[in-house]
């Protein structure tokens, strides 16, 4: 199967986030499509683009399109990389499989990616590479099935690739509990998942008993980034959210209150693990409750910033080492080459983890003047994740 070019998520994110119009570009790529049907890299590119500026539906169909038509895409890093590495995801919004070209910034290896059928059942044609990596998301349903039909697409060969799931890896939000042990100092809240059948009728308030009561945080079944994140303090409130929300299925959680004793704000970090070592991305300070990266507002606050940066310079001799048995904890039962967490301090000091995942957003786009410190934190994670590669060629 012949490749196709295709710009990439990480270069037109990029360029979005730096304020370039895209739409120039967008037209362009219809142009290509219209004139010519075998356009599944400009498809692909589409997609993109319509997702970054809000539409995910004509995204995801610009994708399913593409797709139809080619499997494997060569993203454009502006000259051929020194070795080849095969990426399998699953065909899924751009933020939901492993952010390869984030992590892989450099030209040190070409990035192919293979938009692999969890269905398929039999034996796919590879390129030649290197290296192989599984980026599809670890809480998908499609997840064990996918990981299965790769296998299958090596045939009789054995097939090396980092962050291959099998059916003893759950990480998703109710999984999680399950999979890593209880630990001191490790605090994996209970979620529970019930339809909205039940939490509008006679199972409610079974349903929230089984969390300790009210306050509880809720969230559609699926959802990522905040969408539909509320912290419930009552039936009331309960009731006026599924008034107010589509969805049939949804997750539940007790409310933690990670809040600071001394100054009332709520802080969140981002870690993620590379063949078992932990290493910090960011610190989100914050005075809602409902605390992430995107919403904090980090630019507008230097002494927020400034904190932020002593996190992450002090990360191996201060958090790690505080948070040493959990983080190992995590590390070991989850057994992923590559995973993130999202998680903060109790008013106790434990390590509360709200999510554990391989396609948790990594990447070095902030402003370099506002944000001086993050660089080299980030470049020390792109480093580790190359010699994670290295190791596995």
């Amino acid at each position: 199967m012949e490749l196709q070019n295709r710009v990439g998520i990480a270069q037109l994110t990029t360029l979005a986030l730096q304020g370039v119009d895209l739409h120039p570009l967008r037209s362009h790529l219809l142009r290509k499509c219209a004139e010519d049907q075998d356009q599944a890299g400009a498809l692909m590119d589409l997609s993109v683009i319509d997702q970054l500026y809000g539409d995910l539906e004509q995204g995801l169909a610009w994708q399913a399109r593409a797709i139809s038509a080619c499997q494997l895409y060569r993203t454009d890093r502006g000259r051929k990389g020194k070795k080849t590495l095969l990426v399998f995801a699953l065909p899924v919004d751009i933020g939901s499989n492993t952010p390869i070209e984030f992590l892989v910034p450099s030209a040190d290896y070409e990035i192919i990616t293979c938009y692999l059928d969890p269905d398929a059942d039999q034996a796919f044609l590879l390129p030649d590479h290197d290296v192989a990596f599984c980026a599809a998301p670890a809480d998908s349903r499609d997840a064990v099935r996918f990981s299965a039909a790769i296998r299958r697409a090596f045939g009789a060969a054995e097939p090396r690739v980092l962050n291959l799931l099998d059916a003893s890896v759950r990480i998703d939000r109710i999984s999680l509990q399950h999979q890593v042990p209880q630990t001191a100092g490790l605090v994996l809240p209970r979620v529970i998942e019930a339809s909205r059948k039940a939490l509008e009728g006679a199972l409610r308030e079974s349903a929230v008993a089984q969390l300790g009561g009210y306050p509880v945080i809720i969230r559609p079944v699926g959802s990522h980034a905040g969408h539909g994140l509320e912290k419930l303090d009552s039936a009331e409130g309960l009731e006026s959210y599924l008034d107010r929300h589509e969805g049939q299925d949804f997750h539940l959680c007790p409310y933690v209150d990670c809040s600071s004793a001394q100054d009332g704000r709520f802080r969140k970090c981002r870690i993620v693990f590379i063949d078992g070592v932990p290493y910090p991305c960011h610190l989100a300070i914050a005075d809602r409750w409902d605390v992430w990266y995107a919403n904090a507002g980090m630019k507008d606050h230097p002494g927020r910033r400034a904190e932020e940066a002593a996190f992450l310079d002090t990360f191996d001799s201060d958090f790690a080492q505080r948070h040493a048995a959990a983080l190992s904890a995590l590390s070991q039962s989850i057994g992923l080459e590559y995973f993130g967490i999202d998680c903060a301090e109790d008013r106790h000091g434990n390590l509360v983890v709200f999510e554990a995942d391989n396609s948790l957003i990594v990447h070095d786009l902030e402003c370099p003047e506002t944000f001086p410190y993050k660089g080299r934190h980030m470049r020390r994670i792109f480093a580790a994740f190359r010699a994670m590669l290295a190791r596995a060629d």
